[in-house]
């Protein structure tokens, strides 16, 4: 594989980064993290834009090149500062470019890698992004890559990160990083267990080494401390002389911790379920949250109170959702186990399973990112369930991986058991909480930045009277959020509940329900937790509890079961497709992408003098071909597109040109002839000198082979599923029954593939379904990538990656075979990307 070449467009790039002022340095355009159960929420507070640092003596590494002046930042450190713009304004294809022309050169050669390394964390999987980042050994460019180079780091080469950080600390390159960076990488460094690096990180800050943090990092940066082994929250809870031990949720966490007051209204209403118990007294080593507990207690609606139960004194625990596997707790801590689950400290370090000493009850429980179900987390689901689930869409995750699980519905319909509904004729308001109103209108948000600096039990009063205003001052709730919804609707209000998307996974079975559904979320609840909350007073051993847990679930368990599989794909009838060639033992697709059709005879003329005997060749597209008639190459070449695929009925609904090329490309594929194997290559490719190898691509007795999709946040079949869903709108019944039919019999927990490139045995194929690849297309806009997946269910193998090598992804390796330029740069464009010169020689007719 030949390098980038150092076209003049690449100068011209550099040239121009040399030449631009220098904006200030911006704040990364990640969020920090998913901010409460309700969804996720961007952190709004600004930070000041540091000043442009000084310049610094050179410190003898490859990259960095003279200061343009006797003042301001170095040319590596404008580079990189255009690039994050680049990246900010999603113009990744100009990043990537940028990487490559510094790759060219010796000298901006770790440069390259840097710019490169920061443009696939944006993209790609980390793993890819430090291939790159791999190649950065100097502390002046890893300072610069800030985050995007630690958080990696420390996830690859934990030993490597910690040192660097030492260096970077030691010699002042974090003086011009933002609060946000200084924060990602002490969580990293937190992640991989650098304490003494989280400690020197929060040092620089309290000693005033660094400006430029915002007040709301600084308060996060000296939390984490309290994470800390030794720290406050990781020091052991007092047992306390109690009788038995329940935990109360909070929502601190070394990650980003809570500000939706939605989570403790679910705290609220989870209290509800223990102050009911009439003979039960209370002890905690927190006084505030135990006069809040008593006067929840006294509060309770007489008609709830339940009077012939157990006496018990109960210790509350005050226990932590995302950090829970990290307290040192009473052993046993009976917690109902609810709501949104569960957020990374770094974005993938799931701290689940929880401490040994937690008992969980799992109700109401959501399981938002399926990243974090790991065999260990779901082996303990197993072991704990059965798991009630706050939707159908966690119902459908968890019956595909083999957790019993049932539909309990959402903890805060039972909020009205501690903040009873106030008198009708004194409720005389209408809210709006996060829903656009008139213009005299107040709009209430229900995500507040100052709840991470409250303690535990004044945000629990402060949940309280968000909910009894809704039970004493309001008629009427107009809302965009579940946990105004759904608590509103508890204590009697008239709810107009209008999400952003109904089709959001979480909504399943929450969305559209009479009072009579309703109420049956509600005494569901309400009745199971009574039945185990008795015996857990009670003192009785955990296996009392677990069986009583599991005779009180099992009719909704099975009841689940049943309604599951009747739930099915809404598919037409399969479209006809006739065969388009004659017999040929290999075949080829081309998928022809727009603006691409100029360059198809010269790939043509590459195929035919390197496809082994016996091949023809399918090219699927729906443009113009601009470049004339095809010419003869000495194998078959087919048109499948527009004027020669006659899709029938389906043909006037497919006026999105995207859609309409994906489908023609699923029609190409099924319509091959019976051949002994059949590949899928984009137009904008560069071949090697011999195909043979990629014909003979050991399937596994598998229907295709293809590379796992590389792009960020595609790790799993079961997000791939509920991608698809969420794109539903309107249609939320459809949403669901989509990801119920999609997870049955499915390995959802599998990455998923990427046919930008696939081979594939076209009878085993069609035998796995193919020919519900289009009515998937056409009922739910899948493209054909989630199509295929969906039919497949995880039955395929890996193509190894030097078959497919996407140059906007990763670099390429010295031994791809095959690089793909389907997303990004294209060969022929005058952006830099890899392997120009080659493809230019493979296209003697397009210069």
């Amino acid at each position: 594989m030949s390098r980038p070449r150092p076209l003049s467009s690449a100068r011209r790039v550099l040239r121009r980064v040399a030449r631009r002022r220098a904006p200030a340095p911006r704040t990364p355009g990640r969020p920090s993290g998913p901010a409460g159960t309700d969804g996720p929420a961007r952190e709004v507070t600004q930070e000041p834009a540091p000043a442009a640092p000084a310049a610094r003596p050179d410190h003898g590494h490859a990259a960095e090149v003279a200061p343009l002046g006797s003042r301001g930042p170095t040319l590596s450190e404008r580079v990189v500062t255009s690039v994050r713009q680049l990246l900010g304004e999603a113009r990744v294809g100009e990043a990537v470019s940028t990487g490559y022309a510094l790759l060219a050169d010796p000298v901006g050669r770790p440069l390259g890698h840097l710019v490169l390394g920061m443009a696939r964390r944006s993209i790609s999987e980390a793993e890819i992004a430090w291939q790159d980042l791999s190649q950065v050994g100097e502390a002046e460019l890893a300072a610069l890559g800030a985050e995007d180079w630690f958080v990696p780091a420390y996830e690859f080469d934990p030993q490597g990160a910690a040192d660097m950080l030492r260096r970077v600390l030691d010699e002042q390159r974090h003086l011009a990083w933002t609060g946000t960076q200084l924060l990602l990488v002490a969580r990293a460094a937190y992640a991989a267990q650098d304490w003494e690096g989280v400690r020197a990180v929060v040092a620089s800050v309290t000693a005033g080494d660094t400006v430029h943090v915002a007040a709301s990092r600084r308060h996060e940066l000296l939390d984490l401390l309290e994470w800390l082994p030794g720290g406050r929250y990781r020091a052991a809870t007092p047992t306390l002389d109690s009788t038995v031990r329940v935990g109360l949720m909070n929502y601190r966490a070394p990650g980003p911790g809570s500000r939706n007051v939605g989570d403790w209204i679910q705290t609220l209403a989870s209290t509800g379920h223990l102050v009911r118990h009439a003979n039960v007294s209370y002890v905690a080593d927190d006084p505030e949250l135990l006069r809040l507990v008593q006067d929840l207690a006294a509060g309770v609606r007489p008609e709830r109170v339940l009077r012939d139960t157990p006496r018990a004194t109960v210790q509350v625990v005050e226990v932590h959702r995302d950090g829970m596997a990290l307290q040192d707790l009473p052993q046993p801590t009976w917690v109902p186990t609810f709501g949104w689950f569960l957020h990374p400290v770094t974005g993938q370090d799931y701290l689940f399973p929880f401490a040994d000493a937690v008992r969980p009850i799992f109700i109401s429980f959501h399981v938002n990112k399926p990243d974090m179900l790991t065999p260990a987390a779901v082996d303990y689901l197993r072991r704990y369930g059965p798991v009630g689930c706050r939707d159908w869409q966690t119902v459908a995750l968890l019956h595909a991986v083999d957790v019993p699980a049932f539909f309990s519905g959402c903890m805060t319909t039972t909020v009205d058991t501690v903040v009873p509904p106030g008198p009708a004729e004194d409720r005389t308001e209408v809210a709006y909480i996060d829903f656009p109103g008139g213009p005299d209108v107040a709009v209430v948000e229900q995500s507040i930045t100052g709840l991470r600096s409250l303690s535990f039990a004044q945000n629990l009063e402060l949940a309280r009277q968000w909910v009894d205003d809704y039970a004493r001052r309001y008629h009427t709730v107009r809302t965009s959020r579940l946990h105004s919804n759904l608590p509103s609707r508890s204590v009697g209000c008239t709810v107009e509940f209008a999400p952003k998307n109904r089709s959001d996974v979480r909504f399943g079975g929450l969305i559209d329900i009479d009072d009579e559904a309703f109420e049956a979320i509600r005494h569901g609840i309400l009745d199971k937790l009574a039945a185990v909350m008795e015996l857990v007073l009670a003192g009785a051993h955990e296996d009392e509890v677990y069986a009583r847990w599991q005779e009180v679930c099992a009719p909704d368990v099975e009841m689940a079961s049943t309604t599951l599989g009747a739930m099915h794909l809404d598919l037409a009838e399969p479209v006809p497709v006739p065969a388009w060639t004659g017999a040929a033992e290999h075949a080829v697709v081309v998928d022809l992408g727009p603006g691409e059709a100029a360059h198809l005879p010269g790939l043509l003329r590459a195929l035919a003098d390197r496809l082994p005997p016996a091949s023809c060749v399918l090219v699927s597209g729906d443009e113009t071909l601009k470049a004339g008639p095809l010419p003869e190459v000495g194998v078959p070449v087919t048109l499948v597109n527009r004027t020669t695929a006659d899709l029938g009925a389906h043909g006037p609904r497919l006026r999105d040109s995207t859609l309409r090329r994906e489908v023609l490309l699923a029609v190409a594929v099924q319509s091959v002839p019976d051949a002994r194997r059949v590949v899928v290559l984009p137009a904008a490719v560069l071949l090697p000198d011999d195909l043979s190898g990629l014909f003979d691509v050991d399937l596994e007795d598998l229907p295709l082979a293809a590379p796992a999709d590389p792009r960020r946040g595609r790790r799993q079949l079961a997000g791939l599923i509920r991608s698809l869903s969420s794109r539903q709108g309107d249609d939320a019944a459809g949403a669901l029954e989509l990801v119920a039919a999609a997870s049955r019999d499915a390995d959802v927990l599998r990455v998923p593939f990427d046919p930008v490139v696939l081979v594939a045995d076209p009878a085993a194929l069609r035998a796995a379904g193919l020919e519900r690849v289009v009515p998937l297309m056409l009922r739910y806009g899948a493209t054909f990538r989630e199509a295929l997946n969906i039919v497949l269910g995880g039955r395929w193998t890996a193509l190894a990656t030097e078959w497919a090598t996407a140059a906007h992804l990763q670099t390429p390796s010295a031994d791809a075979e095959v690089v793909t330029y389907r997303v990004g740069a294209r060969p022929w464009s005058d952006l830099v990307t890899a392997g120009q010169e080659a493809w230019q020689a493979q296209q003697p007719t397009v210069r």
